[in-house]
């Protein structure tokens, strides 16, 4: 768990990709439906091109998990180990005994959800390009394909952010790993 005292395990681009992802991620969400009127209307040019900068910044933190500093990368929580799975279940076990976990940004359940969350709009990213770059022609298993990720957008927020609300309600707010400005503007502010 980290204090006030400690300093955050991501730099500031980091923190702006995080919330970057998000923001693209939810707005590119809301303005599913105004892409219904077709290619070239408005309301799908703003859907798909929130979609691409969504994919670009989807890209920069695949890059960053290949290549970036030891809490950015993959390999410190890598879903398909047995370990993760082991640490997800015991995760699991202690919030059915109303105990939230403890664990590194990365591990355990907390892991689990977020690689669903990068799954989910990378499968978003490609599907949404990959209709972009066939506007007109006639895709509909593509269509099906991308509204089946839209569909799992609520859930993996609800997961999140959900979480999120969950450690904080329970006195461990983790938020301040992401947001430590914030955290320090709010409590200027008391």
């Amino acid at each position: 768990m980290q204090t006030d005292g400690e300093q955050t395990p991501y730099r500031g681009w980091e923190q702006l990709l995080h919330l970057g992802i998000a923001a693209l991620g939810i707005t590119a969400f809301l303005t599913g439906e105004l892409a219904e009127d077709g290619p070239g209307t408005a309301g799908w040019l703003l859907h798909a091109w929130l979609g691409l900068a969504l994919g670009t910044a989807l890209l920069l933190r695949l890059a960053t998990g290949l290549t970036g500093r030891r809490p950015m990368r993959f390999t410190s929580w890598s879903p398909f180990s047995r370990r993760q799975w082991r640490l997800a279940a015991a995760d699991l076990r202690a919030l059915l005994r109303l105990q939230t976990p403890h664990r590194a940004s990365h591990e355990g359940l907390a892991g689990l959800v977020q690689i669903f969350g990068l799954a989910l709009f990378c499968w978003l990213a490609a599907t949404g390009t990959a209709l972009y770059l066939a506007s007109g022609a006639n895709v509909d298993w593509l269509e099906e394909a991308h509204e089946i990720g839209e569909g799992l957008v609520p859930a993996y927020l609800g997961l999140h952010v959900g979480a999120v609300l969950l450690h904080s309600l329970a006195g461990d707010p983790v938020w301040p790993r992401m947001f430590p400005w914030f955290a320090r503007r709010a409590a200027r502010s008391d």
